[in-house]
């Protein structure tokens, strides 16, 4: 196969990254395997060739973003103190919601990835791990509410147009500093 023929044909990495642009904007149900074939340039049955359901082509965009997270449970359970253990997860989320902006945006807003997420028992018991990190042992409503509140404006930047210029370690900041305005400042109540 000649050089030219091998950079027409994107393979694995030019459809994942297709594929996660597009279901960054049209979400993964209202995105289609013709949709990626058109976007990266190759036929259907192309893309078959790599990834034979769509399923796949979720998975495989969305493994960046779970191996992270599994490495951010790992981490912070490391920690003995429970609030030592919700700054570390805090950080690590941070880190993850920069690198992964575009895979952020699916993994926390789509339902068909939230179905997907909860029909595997494995994702499913990693974001409970996630969660009890971060709240801590027995929760009150009000420090369920501050996490759910944090994990849904993890979404925020990845989504929102005002926030696209933002640079990384200002965005890295600005999360950090809401986590620990939410999940470590001293209850008022």
């Amino acid at each position: 196969m000649s050089s030219t023929a091998e950079r027409i044909r994107p393979g694995r990495s030019g459809i994942l990254a297709a594929a996660t642009r597009l279901f960054a904007t049209h979400g993964v149900s209202g995105t289609s395997l013709q949709q990626i074939a058109d976007a990266t340039g190759i036929t259907k049955a192309a893309v078959y060739h790599h990834f034979p359901t769509k399923e796949e082509v979720v998975v495989a965009v969305l493994a960046p973003a779970l191996e992270a997270i599994q490495g951010i449970v790992r981490t912070a359970g490391a920690h003995e103190d429970p609030r030592a253990a919700t700054e570390a997860a805090i950080i690590g989320l941070a880190d993850q919601a920069v690198t992964h902006r575009q895979r952020w945006a699916v993994l926390l807003q789509d339902a068909a990835v939230e179905e997907y997420v909860r029909n595997n028992p494995d994702h499913d018991e990693l974001f409970t791990r996630l969660r009890l990190l971060l709240t801590g042992p027995d929760p009150t409503p009000g420090t369920r509410l501050q996490v759910s509140l944090f994990l849904s404006g993890l979404l925020g930047p990845a989504q929102d147009p005002s926030c696209a210029d933002i640079d990384d370690d200002a965005l890295r900041a600005g999360i950090v500093r809401a986590g620990r305005r939410l999940l470590l400042a001293d209850d008022d109540a």
